[in-house]
């Protein structure tokens, strides 16, 4: 499905599928979450300093933060549409559960190994075939 993180125990949920850090790799992350960081302590600045700002002048000093940071700004829709992405998503999680279903589990080689050392274990008698 493209997921870069997961829910705890590795187990991604259809809700998970539209929002879109969970596409991103940790590090990726880690860097979206020290720019959002870093852009709110800048407005929170110019709050405490009472400025007034239009969402038109937050999105000039958003594109600005960006530049100054090196980061490269989104200048187009992309070429796939949301509604596709998210298409595309849940029509890979309605293949997912077969697919994980397939994977050994954490528990498996412990059971195989478990049924090894019973089918090596001697057989018992069957009750009444023991000479008296």
């Amino acid at each position: 499905m493209g997921l870069k993180t997961t829910r705890p125990g590795g187990i991604g949920r259809k809700e998970d599928l539209s929002i879109a850090k969970n596409f991103l790799t940790e590090d990726e992350l880690h860097v979206m979450n020290r720019v959002v960081s870093a852009y709110l302590e800048f407005a929170e600045l110019q709050a405490l300093n009472r400025k007034p700002m239009t969402m038109g002048e937050w999105v000039t000093k958003l594109d600005e933060f960006l530049k100054l940071a090196g980061r490269e700004l989104l200048d187009h829709a992309g070429k796939v549409s949301a509604e596709s992405a998210k298409t595309r998503a849940e029509q890979e999680y309605e293949r997912y559960p077969k697919r994980v279903d397939a994977e050994p589990r954490a528990v498996d080689p412990v059971f195989e190994l478990t049924a090894k050392r019973l089918q090596a274990l001697p057989r018992p008698k069957k009750p009444g075939s023991a000479k008296r």
